[in-house]
């Protein structure tokens, strides 16, 4: 296990007290973090495109912090000038709930979304191979921003954890940083209020998009020369460190960058601010067409449409309205004008959309993969800044009505929030990976050498953190993917016609299988595979026969749901369908009449904290259940126990649930019949 993330305690103070002296201690504490961890991101990316180990950036980080400890001495003043900022407590106040409601994901054991597999993914292959290498059986690599992985590894312990740490910790940095931005340009408490008056950031950081958002910690140092002549030295080490972390950032720095110059060509705009923009932009473009290639021939994605339309008016929340009123109120401000017209940059960007489906034209490509989501973290800063601003300039402030409205409806908002991301702790069905698969995922460890263990190419079926002695067959799309040698399809579509001859052949020896996806389906049905562990659903498979071959039915009901996860499943071999009987309360039974089956199963899904009982089992809490009993019983009875809870549930907003308040209860997926051959 490595030192920590404190060490970009001592860089960030250095780098906070230089950027920032006319601050005082507490401002420059509240911006070391941000400024500290985009050192270690800077040199973590610099480490990996040099091709150096993690003990070598362990050196680094030690040099750094003993560099950063001799500026901070000599730099202090026997003498030192008074500053004396007044705060009012909402700062504080804001700014720790800002910070709280950030961190309350870490009291999920793991993260939510699906992004985060990928950049486990890679910080695991740093870790193994020292590079972004595919693991055996397949032969590539990877093309990705290596900064946040890179750190993600030297941080140590398990990946995903390591992962999700340093997401968080970059957001909770980003949110400290805003803070004290918004109180060098005179904005207060303001600024910090207006970022909780959207979700924006918020839920991009939940959903596990943790490149995206550290990559604008960059924003964060061209915001303090805000108002002021661009210092074009820093500007140019900022975007580098950047572009290491996510093309995202360099995006949103570069068109904060050109509004600024835009607005500042009305006042100074000296010829060596010419040539130092030219140089900047040449090396972005430099860039740009150094990575290109790799998007030739590759199609403009825009998955969710356009992302400056409906999606932008859900995620930017209040602070839309609220900014066009600033905007307008404050257009004799060149302050304001800037920002509104960074964001006026941004979204133009969103047009991306009306190209989708264009293939060779390689960054319009590049562009679309590094603005996907873009609702989620392209307009939530420049608006909340815009926002800031005009608030501080409320008549009477914090006493007036306007004020005191602001406060009490962003307090609500803060409470209603929280109250929502709190309830997601007790939703398993959420994670893109169950507990069963997790659990199984480490019981990998005790295969015998040399084993190729087959997985499903999609969420559930990724195994992040790959034991050295096996071979998997899948492996994450995540960036470019370069992958010049794989199995996978070979053994997919083997397993699907129960093609012995052409498994052993690819030396497969093993298999496993989660009731996520589809494949636990074709092995079941096969008699050529013997469970070996099992664990809230999930299976571990071994390449023996084992006599037993099953088959599934679909349970109907009155209240049917779409399955969530379903439209990542392309086949239905049992036609299960892709809607699924959903049990609030009450008792129900399901008849089964195959007194000539070995056993028959049912497998369930509990949405929620859930306690029912299933023939004579007692079960509860939320997660996946296959409960079997001996065919000739009459089937199965569910009784639920406890009382339908109501929730937010972030599927309803995203697309892939039918309720955004829904109501905790248990979805029943199928019934298994096992017989002897």
């Amino acid at each position: 296990m490595s030192l920590g993330l404190e060490v970009a305690i001592l860089p960030g103070l250095a780098l906070a007290r230089r950027i920032d002296n006319e601050g005082d201690w507490k401002r420059q504490l509240l911006l070391s973090p941000a400024l500290g961890l985009l050192t270690c991101l800077g040199l973590a990316g610099f480490c990996f495109i040099l091709e150096l180990s993690l003990e070598t950036l362990t050196t680094l980080l030690i040099i750094t912090n003993i560099v950063a400890a001799i500026a901070i001495r000599v730099e202090i003043n026997p003498e030192p000038r008074q500053i004396n900022i007044e705060r009012s407590p909402w700062f504080w106040i804001f700014t720790t709930i800002a910070c709280f409601i950030a961190i309350t994901p870490l009291s999920y054991m793991r993260p939510m979304g699906v992004d985060w597999i990928g950049f486990a993914s890679l910080t695991d292959s740093i870790s193994r191979t020292g590079g972004f290498i595919l693991s055996d059986p397949s032969i590539g690599e990877w093309i990705y921003p290596p900064a946040f992985p890179m750190l993600a590894a030297w941080l140590g312990g398990p990946a995903h954890m390591s992962v999700f740490w340093l997401g968080v910790m970059c957001f909770v940095a980003l949110l400290l940083g805003i803070a004290a931005v918004g109180e060098k340009m005179g904005c207060g408490h303001w600024t910090i209020m207006a970022m909780l008056l959207a979700p924006a950031l918020f839920a991009k950081n939940l959903d596990s998009g943790f490149p995206t958002v550290a990559s604008q910690l960059g924003l964060i140092v061209i915001l303090m020369m805000f108002g002021e002549r661009l210092r074009w030295e820093i500007v140019a080490i900022t975007a580098v460190i950047v572009a290491m972390i996510h093309p995202t950032g360099l995006i949103y720095l570069s068109t904060l960058v050109i509004a600024q110059l835009i607005i500042s060509k009305r006042e100074t705009f000296t010829i060596t601010d010419r040539i130092q923009s030219i140089i900047l932009a040449i090396s972005i473009l430099l860039v740009v067409f150094a990575l290109a290639p790799s998007f030739d021939g590759t199609a403009v994605f825009a998955e969710y449409g356009w992302q400056g339309g409906a999606p932008m008016l859900m995620y930017a929340g209040l602070l839309l309205p609220l900014a066009i009123w600033a905007t307008w109120t404050m257009r004799d401000d060149s302050r304001a004008m800037t920002l509104a017209l960074w964001f006026g940059l941004n979204w133009a960007l969103s047009s991306i959309h009306l190209f989708d489906g264009l293939s060779g034209v390689a960054i319009l490509s590049m562009m679309s993969y590094a603005l996907y989501s873009m609702s989620m973290h392209a307009f939530h800063i420049p608006l909340a800044a815009l926002v800031g601003m005009r608030l501080s300039r409320i008549e009477g402030g914090i006493s007036s009505d306007g004020g005191r409205a602001m406060m009490i409806i962003t307090l609500l908002l803060c409470g209603l929030a929280h109250s929502a991301l709190s309830e997601l702790s007790e939703h398993d069905e959420l994670h893109a990976i169950s507990v069963g698969d997790v659990a199984l995922f480490d019981a990998l460890e005790n295969l015998p050498e040399g084993s190729i263990v087959y997985t499903e190419n999609e969420h559930w079926g990724h195994i992040y953190s790959i034991p050295e002695h096996i071979g998997i067959t899948a492996v994450p799309t995540l960036g470019i993917l370069k992958q010049e040698h794989s199995i996978q399809n070979a053994a997919t579509t083997a397993i699907i016609y129960d093609d012995i001859e052409r498994l052993n052949s690819l030396g497969i020896t093993h298999a496993i299988a989660s009731p996520k996806g589809i494949m636990m389906q074709y092995i079941q049905a096969s008699i050529h595979w013997d469970q070996i562990w099992s664990s809230g659903g999930s299976v571990i498979y071994v390449l023996e026969d084992d006599s037993m071959i099953s088959s599934f039915i679909p349970v109907t009901g009155d209240n049917m749901r779409p399955d969530p996860w379903a439209p990542l499943r392309d086949l239905d071999p049992f036609e299960l369908g892709d809607e699924k009987l959903y049990l609030t309360e009450g008792t129900h039974g399901f008849a089964v009449n195959e007194s000539q089956a070995y056993e028959i199963c049912i497998m369930t899904e509990f949405v929620g904290d859930v306690s029912a009982t299933i023939n004579s089992r007692e079960i509860s809490g939320s997660g996946w259940y296959n409960t079997c009993t001996y065919a000739g019983g009459g089937g199965f009875e569910i009784e639920i126990t406890s009382e339908p809870e109501f929730w937010i549930n972030p599927l309803g907003a995203s697309g892939r649930g039918d309720a955004l308040f829904d109501e905790t209860g248990i979805r029943i997926h199928w019934i298994e019949i096992v017989h002897l051959t």
